[in-house]
């Protein structure tokens, strides 16, 4: 797995000062379609069975954690994940607060289709021969590079199918717009009653988004199921707090069964 720590005990949690607050931004556990290797974004396709016990195994690895709150957007992989998360790391009496705008990316027609053969589609479009070439000059931030082709791409409705213009993908601004005001709106929240950490369940390629967003010069690896990257809230903005897509909570779940 990318980006995981190399013992199974988590790196010390980030202490919380007065008016500030620490999200775990966490990626949705496994899905049928990661597994048939399918787009995703707005379409809400649900938890394997063994994605489901991924989480139990990441929620274990949580049980040091006494959360504030806890959120997730509206699909039911989200969702579940941070509902199993929490009952499993003794968080169980949290309700997890829904809010849309942390969905994934919205791909708009290309949602549903084969994950390789649309991205190398895309790709060819930005002037790259296919995804391999593009991900060769764009490292592990290709994905934010992709979503404003994917939004002409749809806008030209390339695949003739006749979607409105509200369904059709998301500029590269819009997602991170809805994904920095979403977060801030979390952030501010758990601060004005008394701060203390946050789960937010939400997927790979937003929280991508997100993070170049605040951060323009740090790496984007690939994130994991059940990935988390830390980010602490203050006065001043969002700053980062650990690794991105670290896999150490679910690696430690592992010794607390």
């Amino acid at each position: 797995m990318n980006n995981g720590a190399s013992s199974s005990q988590p790196t010390t949690e980030p202490s919380t000062e007065a008016g500030s607050t620490t999200l775990y931004l966490t990626r949705h556990g496994r899905t049928t379609a990661n597994v048939m290797h399918l787009m995703q974004g707005w379409s809400d396709f649900p938890l394997t069975r063994q994605g489901r016990e991924d989480v139990r195994q990441f929620g274990r690895g949580l049980r040091s954690i006494r959360f504030r709150a806890a959120w997730s957007g509206n699909l039911s992989r989200q969702y579940e994940t941070a509902r199993l998360a929490l009952d499993m790391s003794g968080n169980g009496d949290l309700h997890v607060g829904v809010d849309p705008d942390l969905r994934e990316d919205n791909f708009g027609s290309f949602e549903g289709r084969d994950e390789r053969t649309t991205l190398d589609q895309v790709c060819a479009a930005m002037g790259f021969k296919d995804f391999v070439t593009a991900k060769a000059t764009y490292g592990r931030s290709i994905s934010v590079h992709m979503q404003d082709t994917f939004h002409r791409l749809d806008a030209e409705d390339v695949l003739s199918a006749g979607l409105e213009e509200q369904d059709r993908a998301e500029t590269t601004a819009q997602v991170r717009n809805r994904m920095i005001a979403v977060l801030t709106r979390i952030a501010q929240s758990a601060i004005a009653e008394g701060g203390g950490p946050v789960l937010v369940v939400s997927s790979g390629m937003c929280l991508q988004q997100f993070l170049v967003a605040i951060d323009d010069h740090c790496p984007i690896p690939d994130m994991d199921n059940t990935a988390v990257t830390k980010v602490v809230y203050q006065d001043d903005g969002f700053h980062l707090a650990g690794p991105i897509g670290s896999m150490e909570y679910f690696q430690a779940g592992s010794q607390e069964k």
